[in-house]
Order: structure tokens, then sequence, then C-alpha cells
């Protein structure tokens, strides 16, 4: 295990090529011990044709079972083929009714997990949902798997982390990773249109979410490395740079998508938690997702959906760090308008329906204080404005070139883009952050009680 000592050693790790970090292990400035598990990446044109390869030098041997959607059958019977004659020994499972995609709830996880039986190891071949249900089966089985993607449409590929939910209500899992995962962008090439939009988007997200983990830091006192952000901070003027190319999906274009999906999902394996790709962004994408549950709102892919709010949460940011907050604000206002615990019970009610004990068990238990210490809190940050202004600002990105490339990808940058009113879209960014206990811009805003005059501006 290597001993990070300087920065420039830190920033050594932080600018290796994508698949020269699998397998490292180094002690960093941080104090913690950080590692990436997975053994192999293989990215680039006809990467399917080293799976069998791969295979054989890490040892995987006897029979496997290769899973994935039955909409993509068609596909996975021509990967599935290959690897057989490649000298694979296979069997294959379709997930779903071949119709609509499968919902990624924990339940469906544990009942593949009990009918696939016991196979040698696990390959899927998928993207978002059966990834994740692959990374839940392998781990419950203690069997080693292979991911292969179906589409750039996600970063969930190199992550240790299977974003599933229980009742509708979205939990990140941690999970031991695959051994070896496989972009091959002949295939991503050949994926709709959406669904590479959808990875761009989801990237995207990075321009923002590594502020809400530093922001935190700064107000909660939790954890923080750099490191995350410093390896997916090498990907970005990348695929920034390529979006028209992506939106054609041209070669180049998909390999600088590629090449940032895979760095996007290895930040939060080398931290083990999501927190390096997932802030405020995602709070309003699981939101959505969440009314969509109840009826009360329609369902885009998530990182068009990630996308969109990223641009959202990037001008929430400007408006709060730009906010003449010493002079404009002060307790005694913030005091006569804290909600009580009986207010919020109520609005939960009104929002999630049967949802709203579970929203209020992670509210209350992760967020709600009383207002004596909402109080320190509020002077402590009123203190360190200016120096916690100046520590947020290298994380976050200038919302004009992240939406240009949007924009020039063909991607939706908008709240009517994925069919929501304005209403709906202000009640996301007033209410989003209930449903999470993570402390993000979101809170920030609430807590200095400017949230409601900053959603009037930044969705005019």
């Amino acid at each position: 295990m290597e001993i990070i000592r300087t920065e420039s050693d830190f920033d050594r790790i932080a600018q290796l090529e994508t698949p020269d970090l699998m397998g490292i292990s180094f002690k960093c400035l941080c104090g913690r011990k950080h590692e990436v598990p997975i053994r192999v990446l293989r990215m680039g044109e006809s990467v399917l044709d080293e799976v069998y390869s791969v295979a054989i030098s890490l040892g995987l041997s006897g029979s496997g079972l290769l899973i994935h959607d039955k909409i993509i059958e068609g596909k996975a019977i021509k990967v599935f083929e290959k690897l057989k004659k490649n000298g694979m020994k296979l069997e294959r499972k379709a997930v779903g009714d071949g119709r609509t995609p499968p919902q990624p709830e924990i339940s469906e996880a544990e009942n593949l997990a009990k009918e696939i039986g016991n196979p040698d190891y696990l390959i899927s071949f998928g993207s978002g949902v059966i990834s994740d249900f692959v990374k839940f089966a392998a781990n419950s089985l203690d069997v080693p798997y292979f991911l292969i993607g179906s589409a750039p449409s996600m970063n969930g590929y190199t992550s240790s982390m299977a974003a599933l939910s229980e009742k509708g209500i979205k939990k990140t899992l941690l999970v031991k990773p695959a051994d070896a995962v496989f972009g091959d962008t002949d295939i991503f090439a050949d994926s709709p249109l959406n669904m590479v939009l959808a990875g761009l988007g989801d990237i995207i997200s990075k321009s923002v979410c590594n502020a809400d983990w530093k922001l935190s830091n700064l107000v909660k006192g939790t954890y923080f490395c750099p490191i995350a952000f410093r390896i997916t901070d090498k990907a970005e003027p990348g695929y920034l740079g390529a979006a028209e190319e992506i939106g054609k999906k041209t070669p180049s274009g998909i390999h600088a998508l590629t090449d940032g999906i895979m760095r996007s999902g290895l930040s939060m394996t080398v931290i083990g938690e999501s927190t390096p790709s997932s802030g405020a962004e995602h709070l309003l994408s699981h939101y959505w997702d969440l009314k969509s549950y109840l009826g009360k709102s329609n369902k885009k892919l998530h990182g068009e959906q990630v996308g969109v709010a990223t641009l959202i949460v990037l001008r929430l940011y400007d408006y709060v760090m730009n906010y003449p907050i010493k002079k404009k604000i002060s307790l005694r206002s913030l005091k006569n308008k804290y909600p009580e615990r009986p207010e919020i019970e109520k609005d939960l009610t009104e929002l999630f329906d049967h949802y709203a004990p579970i929203i209020g068990e992670i509210f209350f238990g992760s967020k709600y204080v009383p207002w004596d210490e909402k109080t320190r809190e509020i002077e402590m940050i009123m203190d360190m404005w200016d120096d916690m202004c100046s520590e947020l600002e290298p994380y976050v990105r200038p919302y004009d070139p992240v939406k240009e490339a949007m924009v020039r990808a063909g991607a939706p940058y908008t709240y009517a883009h994925l069919e929501k009113t304005r209403d709906e879209a202000i009640e996301t960014v007033l209410k989003a952050r209930y449903i999470r206990g993570r402390y993000t811009i979101l809170d920030l805003a609430a807590d200095l009680g400017i949230l409601e005059s900053a959603v009037e501006k930044i969705l005019e």
C-alpha cells in the first residue's frame, strides 16, 4: 500500500489514466486508506472480445450466468453468443416483461438472487437497474461478477454502490464492486440517444455535487476528501469539450463520455460512499422519482433529470454565495419563521401521503434540530461566511459552460424538457431536502431563510 505524503503524490494518483486506477491502494493525506478493488477496466472499441481472456486471467472458472433486461434481449443474445463462442460456459436469464424496465426495488433484487441458483459467477449486460440487480445478487451469493455496459447512461458501472429503492424510497447500498468492468464503445454508440444524453446529464452533476459534500464538511463537520473531486476533475474538460460529439454519438464523443462515467463511478468507490457524486441535484431527481411513485409526476431517465437539476443547483449556488448574508439576515426574523415539528409533519403528509412516516424518520433523525441548536449553527455560518464561500468556490463550476455543453449535445436542460411545470419545479426545489439526510445547498438556503426568494429568481 502506497502512502501519500505530499500534494504532488496526491495529484499524481488523481491524474492516473482511468484503467490504471484499478487495484490502487493508498494511505491518503486525509488520514484514511483508499482503494479500488476492481481488478480490470476495459474501455474502447471491441472490448467485448476481451471478456473471456480477462476471465481466464482473473481465475474465473465453472459456469456463469448472464443477466439482462428482456427489453434488450436481441442485443443480449448477440453478446451471449459471442462470449460462448470465445469459450465461456454460460447460461442466460432475462429480467422483466420486455415492455417496461424493471423497477429498481430491493425486493426485486432479492427475488432475483433467490431465483438464479448457484452460478460460479455472474455477468451483467445492461445499464443502471440491471447492473444494480447483479451487484446485489453477486454480493448476496458471494460470487465474483463482471459488468458489461449496454449504454453509457449512468456512472454506476465502476461504483461500489447499488442504488435501489425500498418501497419507493431511494437507498444507496454499499456493495463489493465488480471484478471487471467493460465499456465497449461500439455497443455504447449503438444505444439510444436519450440514454447517451442521460449519461452526460449524470456526470455533469460533478460540477456541483462535491461542493455539497464540502459544504456538509464545513457546516456539519462530516468527512471530506478532495481525491474524489480530483479524479473526476481530470475527465471534465474532455466530456464538456466533446458535448456536440457526444450528441452525435461519434467515436471521440462516446470515448470522452465513457471515460467520464467510469471516473465518476470510481470517485464513489475510492471513498466508499456516494457523496462525491450525489448532492442536491440528485435530491431533486429522487423527489421527481418519488412523486412518480405517487402518481403525481412523470418520470424521465435518471441522468436526464440529474442534468436539468444540476443546472438548477448551480444557479442556486450562485444566488446564495452572492447574497448579502450579513446585511440582510437576522436571527430574530429567522426564529419567527423557523418551523415547529408538527408543521413539518403536516407538510410531509400533504406531500408524500403514505411515504410521510418514512420521510419524517429520515428528516427528523438526521436534519431537524431545535431552534437553540440551529441558532448556534447559523451564527457559525455567518461568522465564517467569507471563508466558507472561498472554500466552496473551487468545487462549483460556472453555470454558462455547463449549460452550453448540454445545449450543444442536444440534452434536456430545463424543467420544461422534463415535462415539468414551473410550479412543480418550485415545489421540488423547496421540498426535496426532506427526503435525504445529506446536508446540501438546499438546506443552507433554507436555514438562512432565502430558499423561497432564491427559487423565484433561479426558475424565472
